[in-house]
């Protein structure tokens, strides 16, 4: 008689299963997180060896402080774009209920702000204090809408991040929150480009990001951030809109500016 092979008590999931995609998530999350404990570990030694020649000369000469200097700035830089990248892959592979409460969207936002200044400060980037539309701030219901406060708020400080790292140095991040009977608005400036041709092409490519439309002709899409990539989920998670605008009247000075609607209230 043919002896059958034995066969495991817990076979494999299948790839599409549900067991397989929770495995699946748990890696990804498990890779994410070595990863940046390898990248911090080749950063750490960078800023280590740059201490060491910082403290080499007795009076180092300008060439080398403002190199050491960069390095330094760099560093903390990879630091928090690694920190923000673990923040993301965590909320992405979140896919727990939405816990919703009442929120002040304007709260929220300059707390947002206040945490992203030293990032702004670091890179020269001027970040003003949250501005209203003039709505009366006594009232304590102009800008409250239904939120997650676990992925609302780290919406709103990656948002402000990736304008921050796509201002140049010297430019500025202006924020806005506007109160609306359905709806509280958002809405970031970026420092007006170099040429009215860049403005256009980056309204176009936001504009498809934040639509999901497919690059025209096959094109390949334009590659956005981390940031952004996670701002649109979270948007998306609250049931609000995200869109692209344009600001200022002159023709070769038109900043972009990345507007998001929030529902006051979400439909059951």
């Amino acid at each position: 008689m043919t002896q059958q092979p034995a066969q495991s008590a817990m076979p494999d999931a299948p790839l599409s299963s549900p067991a397989a995609a929770v495995r699946s998530v748990q890696e990804v999350s498990a890779l994410i997180e070595q990863s940046a404990h390898d990248l911090r570990s080749a950063l750490n030694a960078i800023q280590s060896w740059a201490y060491v020649l910082d403290r080499a000369f007795d009076t180092t000469p300008a060439p080398a402080q403002r190199a050491l200097d960069g390095i330094r700035s760099g560093t903390q830089q990879q630091l928090a774009l690694i920190e923000e990248m673990e923040e993301a892959v965590r909320l992405l592979a979140d896919e727990g209920a939405p816990r919703w409460q009442r929120l002040d969207l304007l709260a929220l936002t300059a707390q947002a702000v206040a945490d992203r200044r030293p990032a702004a400060e670091a890179r020269g980037v001027l970040l003003s204090p949250v501005a209203t539309d003039g709505t009366v701030e006594s009232s304590e219901s102009a800008y409250l809408i239904d939120g997650d406060a676990v992925r609302l708020a780290p919406l709103l400080r990656h948002l402000l991040v990736h304008c921050i790292w796509r201002a140049p140095a010297g430019g500025s991040v202006a924020v806005h929150v506007f109160s609306e009977p359905d709806h509280v608005k958002l809405r970031i400036t970026e420092s007006p480009p170099l040429d009215q041709q860049r403005s256009a092409s980056r309204l176009a490519a936001l504009t498809d990001f934040f639509g999901r439309r497919a690059a025209p002709d096959g094109a390949t899409p334009a590659r956005q951030s981390s940031a952004l990539l996670l701002t649109r989920r979270m948007v998306e998670m609250h049931g609000a809109a995200l869109s692209a605008e344009s600001d200022g009247c002159d023709s070769d000075r038109i900043s972009v500016c990345i507007v998001v609607r929030f529902p006051r209230h979400m439909q059951a």
